[in-house]
């Protein structure tokens, strides 16, 4: 961290310790999931009877959300807006970090739209999920405090991003541009250099580290543990096969 000043010093600190939070915190995540002993067989009636069923059944909860979409209609509507929104714009931030370059290609004014795009989407999808939360009594009596922690705090990411496309210069946009793949290339090979000092990206870049760090301890770890659901994953064939764990021993009948 040569030559960093104060401001990038703390910034490159923060980076490393959120990336090194979220790793470490999914991982422990991970092995306490796998390990969690499932004592008897508790598919979700009706159930695949086989396991690429079983698969099939994952796959349409992960990809379509097919349990919410029987459940609630208009909450699976913005649900799925968000997360199609979310996934997509950070892989359109991903993708930037490769195609913005000089000169610019002459279709990345669209690749600016669609974030843009996505970034309102998503924002207002969010909004829409934080009013269910508040109005509506059966979800607000078993709502929690962290509930509307990620609602918020993903609201916050989505307005702080697009403040930069709506108030600030074209120049001053540029200029963060300009200075964010450095930034980022830096981080990525341990050899940090200033950040991108505007105070818009700052907010921003802000609240996606507060994200990093929450996430192994919030309920976004659905993420991973919707793989290691067992009325889920488990086919219903209990009379074909029996279901036996080790650990489960001494409740045997």
């Amino acid at each position: 961290m040569v030559d960093l000043n104060f401001l990038s010093g703390v910034y490159v600190l923060l980076t490393y310790f959120a990336g090194a939070i979220f790793i470490i915190g999914v991982l422990i995540r991970i092995i306490v999931y796998a390990n969690t002993p499932m004592p008897v067989k508790i598919p979700l009636t009706p159930a695949p009877l086989t396991k690429a069923g079983s698969v099939g059944r994952v796959a349409s909860e992960v990809l379509l959300f097919k349990s919410l979409f029987r459940a609630n209609k208009p909450t699976w509507v913005a649900g799925y807006i968000f997360h199609v929104s979310f996934i997509l714009l950070i892989l359109l931030h991903f993708a930037r970090h490769f195609v913005y370059h000089h000169p610019l290609p002459q279709w990345y004014p669209v690749f600016v739209d669609a974030g843009i795009f996505f970034g309102i989407l998503m924002f207002l999808s969010l909004f829409y999920l934080l009013l269910r939360r508040m109005i509506v009594d059966r979800v607000r009596i078993i709502s929690l405090f962290s509930d509307y922690l990620i609602l918020i705090i993903l609201m916050m990411i989505a307005i702080a991003g697009l403040s930069m496309n709506f108030l600030i210069s074209a120049h001053a946009l540029t200029k963060i541009d300009n200075r964010l793949d450095p930034f980022i290339n830096g981080i990525a090979t341990f050899h940090p250099i200033n950040i991108p000092a505007n105070p818009y990206f700052l907010v921003h870049y802000s609240l996606i580290l507060l994200l990093v760090i929450y996430i192994p301890f919030s309920k976004v770890m659905h993420f991973v543990g919707i793989f290691f659901s067992p009325t889920r994953y488990m086919t219903d064939n209990p009379e074909e096969e029996r279901y036996y764990k080790p650990d489960a021993e001494d409740l045997s009948l």
